[in-house]
């Protein structure tokens, strides 16, 4: 495109040049449109280029984060690096069959790569590595939440970096797992659905994880919808995972279940979620608890939060920790904003830390 572009401007200015020796054009008005030629056919480049590689096939999209951390805790105290680049493409190959892969460039690895099966807004089936439809917060992109991290509770109960599933293969699975998911919205209301499920079956090891025992793990939700904004319901995950746990030695198969109630409300300016989690690992029952609160100062532009969050480890030694968090967000440009937190977090004496402060700063360019 480019070298058939270079020819047809030389053409042009050789044209050009002509009818200013013959007096037909002057030279500043020969001048004028070389440049104005040479403008739209730049923008035309850039426009095929564009679309060549975005069509309803192929579209690709990101987004990247270079944080900033605090800590007076940590033997590093200060502590600046890229965090994430995530780089997407999706695409529907026929009416209702689509694809999406997401692969990561600061530690490389694939995220998620599914196929979508979706003839009717009703019932959608979904097959490959993806999100698990377990939490309102896990649903939800890095570049959506309001903090810079995701919160502990979720962190450590719903498959990330604190997830027992860490004990086993040490990587943070970011609350993705491989299985099939069939997912709708019922009972359609003047401007949204009423009703929304899922259920999906999973191997219950992560993500680029190959299945390590011969049960498969079942994950369900279902969020009621009664006024537009605002949501409430709740969902179940059963399953099995394959670590060493607190006292043994070898690894072994443990139970691995959990149970949520989740709502949250969105308008312009006000945003409001909290969630409630119980866990059984392999006996030792757990409890996770968090609130947050945002409000928009200039509606898409500039926010500020609170939340607090709980996290009970062992509920038989009451192995416990709270976060209180609080934050500001500026958008300067569509998605891309920059962040700016501080946590305290207040140890129980049987969790063995100290209570610590932390400041975390984030640029976020979204693509």
């Amino acid at each position: 495109i480019a070298c058939v572009v270079l020819y047809a401007q030389d053409s042009n200015d050789g044209l050009l040049k002509k009818l200013v020796e013959k007096n037909i054009l002057t030279q500043s008005e020969a001048d004028s449109l070389a440049v104005n030629s040479h403008k739209t056919k730049s923008e035309n480049v850039s426009q095929k280029i564009r679309q060549a590689f975005n069509t309803p096939y192929m579209q690709f999209g990101g987004y990247g984060l270079f944080m900033y951390k605090y800590s007076d805790v940590s033997e590093i105290k200060h502590n600046a690096e890229p965090r994430v680049v995530f780089v997407s493409m999706r695409g529907e190959l026929a009416k209702g069959l689509k694809y999406f892969i997401l692969t990561e460039f600061v530690r490389p690895r694939v995220y998620e790569f599914y196929g979508e099966w979706a003839p009717i807004e009703q019932f959608n089936l979904r097959f490959g590595q993806s999100k698990i439809p377990l939490s309102l917060e896990n649903q939800m992109s890095l570049t959506a939440i309001e903090g810079v991290l995701n919160t502990r509770s979720i962190s450590a109960l719903i498959g990330m970096r604190d997830d027992v599933l860490w004990e086993y293969n040490k990587i943070n699975s970011t609350g993705r797992d491989i299985g099939v998911r069939a997912y709708g919205g019922l009972f359609k209301a003047q401007t949204h659905n009423l009703v929304n499920y899922d259920i999906g079956i999973y191997q219950g090891t992560g993500i680029n994880t190959s299945e390590n025992n011969n049960s498969k793990d079942l994950a369900m939700n279902l969020m009621f919808q009664p006024i537009k904004g605002y949501r409430i319901g709740g969902g179940a995950y059963f399953g099995e995972a394959n670590y060493i746990k607190a006292g043994d030695t070898e690894i072994n198969s443990h139970v691995r279940n959990r149970w949520i109630v989740s709502s949250d409300y969105l308008s312009e300016r006000v945003y409001a979620r909290a969630e409630w989690i119980r866990a059984n690992d392999g006996g030792i029952s757990k409890e996770g608890l968090h609130g947050v609160g945002l409000y928009y100062f200039v509606p898409k532009t500039l926010n500020a939060f609170a939340k607090v969050d709980y996290l009970n480890q062992n509920k038989d030694i009451n192995s416990e920790v709270i976060d209180y968090t609080i934050g500001v967000n500026y958008y300067f440009y569509g998605p891309c904003r920059l962040q700016l937190n501080y946590t305290y977090s207040d140890y129980s004496k049987s969790w063995g830390a100290v209570n610590s402060n932390e400041v975390l700063a984030q640029l976020q360019i979204v693509f």
